[in-house]
């Protein structure tokens, strides 16, 4: 695939914009009284690379795997990504926020069974997608990715990337993480992200009001 005929754009949803029905389920998942805090860091920081992974493997992976796995791939690069360039407070938050979620939420899964397993048993189902059973098989990939802190060179070579060129440790450091810093944020993963070899196209953000919906498409220029 051309890069320079194509782009990515990430859509990330707005804590509550959406309908009464989905901003009380999204408060009931984060806890209501740090559901807004929560939202932000987890959408508009640390999902904002998990939706990047996408685009990294579509400009980058020869053969891309079934979409069960790919969540998982692209979790552990999120969270090798932070880990390099992100501040401790905020993954350490990061690491409660999906423990807190995943007690707010049903697991719908039957005992014995993994995230993966039920993934791959309910793909493509109406049961599946629903902001439930979703959340808790991406939070629990979260977790995973958590536990096992790849390297992202490690990592960046299972996505597909070839001459990885491997970049230093740093910072980057955002006092507020809300709507605002999204574009910063996007700018700052491009640059370095190209800087270890990943082929990576222009890159936008557009915000939508359902808070559920975040994801990461290729469009033509």
């Amino acid at each position: 695939m051309e890069t320079g005929k194509k782009a990515i754009n990430i859509i990330t949803g707005r804590y509550g914009m959406g309908t009464s029905e989905l901003n009380h389920i999204v408060d009931a998942i984060f806890g209501r009284i740090h559901a807004r805090e929560r939202f932000e860091t987890y959408f508009h920081w640390y999902n904002l690379l998990h939706e990047l992974g996408h685009g990294i493997m579509c400009f980058n992976a020869d053969v891309r795997p079934h979409p069960i796995s790919e969540e998982q791939i692209v979790n552990d690069f999120a969270v090798a990504y932070w880990l390099i360039y992100g501040e401790n407070t905020k993954i350490n938050f990061l690491d409660k926020i999906i423990s807190n979620a995943l007690e707010n939420i049903t697991c719908p899964a039957p005992s014995g069974v993994s995230h993966i397993e039920y993934a791959y048993e309910k793909w493509n189902t109406e049961d599946f997608h629903n902001f439930n059973n979703y959340g808790w098989f991406q939070f629990s990939c979260v977790k995973d990715s958590l536990r096992k802190r790849k390297n992202l060179e490690i990592v960046l070579t299972q996505m597909g990337v070839k001459n990885i060129k491997v970049q230093p440790k740093k910072t980057f450091i955002y006092p507020v993480i809300d709507e605002n810093v999204v574009r910063e944020i996007i700018d700052d993963a491009v640059s370095v992200l190209r800087k270890w070899g990943v082929k990576l196209p222009d890159t936008y953000v557009t915000f939508d009001s359902d808070p559920n919906k975040h994801m990461c498409n290729v469009i033509d220029l």
